[in-house]
């Protein structure tokens, strides 16, 4: 079996942000926990299992989430898909929900494209806050289509604690995903999806690796302790398969989804 060769002109990219940081911001203190469950999920992974290079990680949070990007791109989405999923049951096990896509593209340090005086400072800082009279200026360093790409992805979902790709890339998903896609888009259900490179990260990186039934129930209970809008709850309960009775697909079921929407395996 040949070794898997990364693509070197591209970085793999997830946008994930805390859903409803706004809304709950002054409610107490579960937005704040929600993103500091991120922050320390995303240094475990990084820290503890995609420490070495083709593999490295690199974050930089944008407000309530992070874009985080792989050291390259890859044939396959397992390592990208696996990290998402780590992350989305990282928060959702801290009494929050998150929501993610993946991407691809390029990306880049462009603090060589700021005005002279910014770079000089930024550079004097050691790339942190610099001086701004008696404020303080901060700059973000890095820009790209991957960023430009997920965060465009990310605007053309549904509603919902939901993981999103393009549809063009199904074929790059490894087996053991369930996936429904409609039109150009592919949510990814990051409850009941089980791969080996999963399992093996979930593992490296010390993180929790809850069983589907006990994340459910802790979905139910951040569905029943928030106001959230109907399409919103329709959504994650449709496409994370939460409802009593309803027919989880298979991997050879989603197929035939992904060719019909309207299909639904029987019962």
């Amino acid at each position: 079996m040949s070794t898997p060769r990364p693509d070197f002109t591209k970085q793999w990219s997830l946008l994930i942000d805390i859903e409803g940081f706004g809304a709950t911001y002054d409610a107490g203190s579960q937005a704040l926990l929600s993103l500091g469950v991120l922050m320390e999920g995303i240094y475990k992974i990084g820290s503890r299992c995609l420490k070495e290079s083709p593999n490295r990680i690199f974050a930089h949070q944008i407000g309530d989430g992070f874009i985080v990007l792989g050291e390259f791109a890859w044939e396959s989405l397992e390592e990208p898909l696996s990290v998402t999923v780590a992350l989305l049951r990282t928060i959702l096990m801290r009494g929050g929900v998150g929501k993610a896509a993946l991407h691809e593209g390029q990306f880049a340090d462009i603090v060589g494209c700021y005005p002279k005086v910014i770079q000089e400072q930024y550079a004097r800082s050691g790339g942190g806050a610099f001086p701004l009279g008696g404020g303080l200026m901060t700059v973000f360093p890095v820009m790209g289509q991957a960023l430009i790409d997920t965060n465009r992805l990310i605007s053309a979902a549904p509603s919902g604690a939901l993981l999103v790709i393009w549809k063009k890339d199904l074929t790059r998903l490894p087996q053991g995903v369930v996936t429904e896609c409609s039109g150009d888009l592919c949510v990814l259900d990051w409850i009941h999806t089980s791969f080996p490179h999963l399992q093996q990260l979930l593992k490296d990186s010390a993180l929790l690796n809850p069983e589907p039934p006990l994340m459910i129930t802790m979905l139910e209970r951040y569905l029943s302790a928030n106001k959230l809008p109907e399409e919103w709850i329709g959504n994650t309960r449709r496409y994370l398969h939460l409802d009593k009775g309803a027919c989880l697909p298979t991997p050879e079921d989603a197929g035939r989804l992904n060719k019909s929407p309207g299909w639904q395996p029987d019962c």
